[in-house]
């Protein structure tokens, strides 16, 4: 049924529309009449009606007014406009307002049912349109966290994320540059979407539901991405949530939280989490792991090496590389023999979440050194699968690749002294072995590893002496022959590219 109401200045037309149409014959419930605009609008706020057909002249407020009233609080109600002839610019007014519909007096049942069956049409059209559309809306609604459940988890993993998705979380949540730390709860079952929904509200009470942007679950961890939290607010909202936690489900939590940074840097906040659950695989249950936990040294392994690089190689030669760098650092900042051993424990740890005890060494500190160096090489190969997959000539080249760095710092050092010296090979067929593995000369190949090395090192300590650079990457210290080798090869000189360096770091922390 719709409900009707008639506003007419005229008593015989209203009535008799009112009292001689069967309106109920036409799906059609009368809720009143009215003989002008003020008392129109009156019935329209008690009566809510579906259809209004008004007269356009009356006394007191006429119809456009009673439209325009009308539309600002009953923007759904449809209206049919009785005019007579004549009134063509007031029925023009009406149409501007969003009146589709109107009838010429005199009139008669015959053309009001017509014109109510197109309205009534209509009506039914909108509500069928606004019930999709709630459904639409209700089903979006509760879409809507999965979908920002896999947002977070493409910005976790760095997987491709639709631009236009993107541009909604930032709009919702904030900018780019917004600090952030991502939480990691780690159980030790798969843990269910009921189990999310629990802890996720239980540290919403405890943080404040603002400050918890999202969360997702990656296997057995449930993350969040936090922001306006320092760790001694995370640390007391942790036990308790634990705490609370353990009422329902039982069994052992541990939890990591990353440093600040940026939503753009989601992926590496995630990178730190995981770190720190390898940093502290033998932590007690139900400690926060977090950087301000370990000892300085250990916090500052991810300055030491690339993880990823040295994580992710199936190059014996890269990883030979990253790690021989890691050792140059190490030097340069003044490491002991037991420290760097420690630090060698701490890399297995770190990358594999495995204890690595290397062995203690024998000789002079130059030989402990070489031999924690080749133990902790082979480790990360043999842990990532690539010793198995060599044949007869991989091997060969292995042992050409571990005698370039064990005598990378000799200026002489060269393919001949190799072959003779070191290796008791055959000067020509060194050089085709190593040219069809590598795809380079011996020579290109040791000038590249080189100057790259050099440019990782005045990267992290921009402040070094050129003949100390010099020195530790093979040329003599007096670094004529390197400023040149290296201007060649990096297109800049050591100073500027040092200098390029300093900048650059400046202009990070201002």
């Amino acid at each position: 049924m719709y409900k009707l109401l008639i506003v007419d200045d005229e008593d015989i037309e209203r009535e008799g529309m009112a009292q001689f149409i069967p309106w109920e014959n036409y799906e059609i419930q009368l809720a009143g009449t009215a003989w002008n605009g003020v008392e129109g609008f009156q019935k329209i706020q008690a009566e809510e009606p579906d259809i209004v057909l008004t007269d356009i002249k009356m006394p007191v407020m006429d119809g456009i007014e009673l439209i325009k009233k009308t539309k600002e609080s009953f923007p759904d109600i449809e209206f049919i406009v009785l005019s007579g002839y004549g009134e063509y610019e007031f029925t023009s007014q009406a149409m501007e307002e969003g009146v589709r519909y109107y009838i010429l007096k005199p009139c008669d049942e015959e053309k009001i049912v017509e014109v109510l069956s197109k309205v009534k049409q209509s009506i039914a059209e909108k509500r069928s349109q606004k019930r999709r559309s709630q459904e639409y809306s209700h089903k979006v609604r509760r879409l809507l966290p999965r979908a920002k459940e896999q947002l977070f988890c493409n910005m976790l993993l760095e997987r491709e994320k639709p631009q236009e998705d993107y541009q909604m979380f930032l709009e919702e949540f904030g900018t780019e540059q917004q600090q952030v730390r991502v939480l990691a709860l780690h159980l030790e079952d798969k843990i269910d979407y009921l189990e999310q929904f629990v802890l996720g509200n239980i540290l919403g009470e405890l943080l404040g539901e603002t400050n918890i942007l999202l969360s997702a679950v990656l296997q057995q961890d449930i993350l969040f991405l936090l922001r306006n939290c320092d760790i001694d607010q995370i640390e007391p909202a942790f036990a308790r949530t634990r705490t609370e936690f353990s009422r329902v489900a039982g069994g052992p939590m541990n939890a990591a939280v990353s440093r600040e940074g940026e939503l753009q840097d989601v992926h590496q906040l995630f990178d730190q989490v995981k770190e720190l659950f390898r940093m502290g695989a033998d932590a007690p249950d139900g400690i926060l792991l977090h950087y301000g936990i370990f000892r300085e040294a250990k916090s500052r392994l991810s300055d030491i090496i690339d993880y990823h690089k040295a994580g992710s190689s199936q190059d014996y030669g890269e990883i030979l590389f990253e790690m021989y760098l890691a050792f140059a650092k190490m030097e340069l900042d003044g490491y002991t023999y037991d420290e760097k051993r420690e630090m060698c424990t701490w890399i297995i740890k770190v990358l594999y979440g495995e204890q690595f005890v290397p062995g203690e060494g024998v000789g002079e500190d130059a030989d402990r050194v070489w031999q924690l160096f080749t133990d902790v090489t082979e480790q990360i190969a043999v842990r990532q699968g690539i010793l198995q997959q060599e044949g007869r000539d991989d091997k060969r080249v292995r042992n050409i690749l571990l005698a370039v760095y064990k005598y990378l710092r000799e200026p002489d050092m060269n393919i001949r002294f190799l072959a003779k010296e070191v290796l008791f090979m055959n000067e020509e067929y060194f050089g085709r072995i190593f040219l069809k593995n590598r795809k380079m000369k011996f020579s290109t190949f040791l000038l590249e590893t080189r100057i790259a090395l050099a440019e990782r090192l005045l990267d992290y300590k921009p402040d070094i002496r050129i003949s100390q650079l010099a020195e530790t990457v093979g040329y003599s210290p007096d670094g004529q022959y390197f400023s040149k080798a290296f201007k060649k090869a990096a297109g800049v000189s050591p100073t500027e590219y040092r200098d390029r360096c300093l900048k650059g770091r400046s202009s990070c922390s201002g």
